[in-house]
């Protein structure tokens, strides 16, 4: 087995990255990171991944997330690594969606959030993660789901986008809450639709006013960040605070983070 080796140049100071790291493409940038990783030089991976833009912003974020995660150069702060890994994750990173999934649905150090774990994971699957796709798959067999959702949740794992938007268009027409989550979830993400945050903002808005907790917080992060909708603060709150009511871990935590 052939081993390449890319040299890197002295750097002048030890804060300083080499010339060459800067000059390289956003792959080869990867590449010099996770070989500082892998023999423990934390500090320089750490700053490489954070150098890092383009079209390996994503995945480096992802990479940050892990030294958070597991305290690797860097004191262990689950918040950070999930700030990291959320935006890997909207950034187009799979593995990101799928650590944020898994996070949620059976992580120790967290509550159980198993809205959040599906929204991620199903960003994973559709991206194609087939890990993804099979645990979803597992979770839906033991849903109690009716058959409408359940239909448009296989569709979606099989690949079939444009059947299961079209199932859950006809659920969200007849008033079905969790249907409009999901669609909006669909239209938030981009991934096998074309991106529309306005109508993506539109379906939480709906499910919200009927109730749905997941919908609710969707709603009040667009409201609290502008993303999708203006910044309001206090309708973020408010939807938020309904969410939370309602048991919604991932609302609870984002409005003791507004405090």
């Amino acid at each position: 087995m052939a081993i390449f080796c890319i040299p890197f140049a002295q750097a002048t100071d030890v804060n300083e990255l080499p010339d060459d790291f800067y000059s390289a493409q956003p792959s080869v940038q990867l590449f010099k990171a996770y070989a500082e990783f892998k023999m423990a030089n934390y500090d320089t991976a750490q700053r490489m991944w954070m150098s890092i833009d383009g079209s390996a912003r994503a995945e480096a974020r992802f990479n940050l997330g892990i030294l958070y995660d597991d305290g690797l150069g860097v004191e262990a702060d689950l918040e950070q690594a999930l700030a990291y890994y959320r935006e890997a994750a909207l950034a187009g990173s799979r593995s990101a969606s799928y650590r944020l999934g898994l996070l949620y649905l059976r992580d120790p150090r967290m509550a159980t959030d198993i809205d959040e774990a599906r929204y991620w994971l199903y960003r994973a699957a559709l991206a194609g993660d087939t890990d993804a796709a099979a645990l979803l798959q597992g979770m839906n067999e033991h849903s109690t789901q009716d058959d409408g959702m359940q239909k448009a949740e296989a569709l979606l794992l099989d690949g079939e986008s444009d059947q299961a938007v079209a199932v859950l268009t006809q659920l969200t027409e007849q008033g079905d809450a969790a249907a409009m989550n999901r669609l909006a979830w669909i239209y938030e993400s981009g991934v096998h639709v074309e991106k529309d945050l306005g109508r993506a903002a539109e379906l939480f808005l709906q499910a919200a006013q009927l109730g749905d907790a997941g919908s609710q917080y969707a709603l009040g992060v667009m409201l609290m960040t502008g993303v999708g909708l203006d910044k309001d603060s206090d309708q973020a709150k408010h939807w938020l605070k309904q969410a939370a009511a309602q048991g919604h871990v991932s609302a609870k935590r984002a409005l003791r983070e507004m405090r």
